[in-house]
């Protein structure tokens, strides 16, 4: 079936589609989530969150943020130190760093107010074509469809095409093609719910799809081309140098460069031990390394990360090379740090009887 063909389905049949889709929402759409209303600012901060992280995982989280900053007004008296601690967890900080360059933004170029336009929230850090989209339609601002990985999948399916680069603007019309004017919001949550509860990446329940009578790979077949592919998962090696002094107090460094945990703080981590032999010889620590390695590992959606954390206990200061500034008490660290800092502190401590 051609895209052409596809985008002159009887007006008859579109509206059932839609009817279908809606009616089903009504009664087995997610209804309770708690950025549900017209709140842009709500919106935005919920739209970030959903950025790479499932629906489940982002609630808590969401609600924390919300309950400290439950407005521009607050939000734009956080620095970045106070957004990466209550975002330390999810995950994917840039997303952090782009919430706090828009309330800068903001505040300096849209009068204190979120900016009501497609083509100004388009400028903003970190919101792409669909972000943009869901925030004006769930707003009330605008009439735009979405194309996240659960609208692509399940278009792909019902319409029987390809996932790639070079049918994106198809599938983007097609889902704006279908969209229900009347209610718009609404039908882009349930494009979503159908994709996330239904139209699943793996086993898909197309017994309990709405639309199953009209979709053009039902029943869907595993092995069919519109099959979602396997994330690969990469595995990786890192060190860590817990450092410790006679005070017990940890040394930890704030992340600079670009990486997943930009903007957080960590002991110093590395690629290999030779590179962390270099820096502790550099900063004059060798002598204090104990060499008790303890493993553990890391999982992201993407990367599995195997720790070997070296503990390094520093006796005395005289000639140690490292910043007086970077010494902290596990009591008063109230900054972000990631979850595998985490998990090396309440290592530390179960092996150690820290206190």
């Amino acid at each position: 079936m051609s895209l052409e063909i596809k985008l002159n389905y009887p007006s008859k049949k579109r509206a059932l589609i839609r009817k279908k889709i809606l009616d089903w929402y009504d009664a087995n759409g997610r209804h309770d989530l708690p950025w549900k209303g017209k709140d842009i600012y709500k919106i935005w901060i919920s739209e970030i969150m959903l950025q790479q992280t499932q629906v489940q995982s982002a609630v808590p989280y969401y609600k924390k943020f919300i309950d400290q900053y439950p407005d521009l007004e607050s939000l734009f008296q956080a620095s970045l130190n106070d957004i990466m601690k209550i975002w330390s967890g999810l995950g994917f900080y840039r997303r952090a760093e782009n919430i706090y360059k828009t309330s800068i933004r903001i505040q300096n170029e849209f009068n204190r107010e979120f900016p009501k336009s497609y083509d100004e929230i388009l400028t903003l850090p970190g919101i792409g074509r669909t972000t943009a989209s869901a925030i004006m339609t769930f707003s009330g601002n605008g009439h735009y469809s979405i194309l996240d990985g659960n609208v692509k999948r399940f278009l792909s399916r019902f319409f029987s095409l390809e996932i790639n680069n070079s049918n994106l603007n198809s599938l983007w019309e097609l889902s704006q093609y279908l969209l229900s004017v009347n209610r718009p919001s609404d039908f882009i949550q349930a494009y979503m719910d159908i994709g996330s509860l239904v139209c699943k990446k793996s086993n898909p329940l197309c017994n309990k799809c709405p639309v199953k009578k009209q979709c053009s790979s039902y029943p869907y077949k595993s092995g069919s081309a519109y099959k979602s592919k396997k994330t690969k998962i990469t595995e990786k090696n890192i060190w860590s140098l817990v450092i410790i002094n006679n005070k017990g107090e940890f040394y930890l460094e704030k992340i600079s460069y670009d990486n997943l945990w930009r903007g957080l703080y960590s002991s110093p981590v590395f690629h290999n031990e030779s590179d962390l032999m270099r820096w502790s010889k550099s900063h004059k620590i060798e002598e204090f390394i104990e060499y008790d390695i303890f493993t553990f590992s890391h999982k992201l959606s993407h990367i599995t990360f195997t720790f070997n954390a070296i503990l390094c206990n520093i006796k005395y200061h005289k000639k140690v090379s490292l910043s007086e500034d970077n010494w902290y008490n596990l009591s008063d660290i109230d900054f972000g740090i990631p979850k595998y800092q985490d998990k090396i502190f309440n290592q530390y401590k179960s092996i150690y009887d820290y206190n």
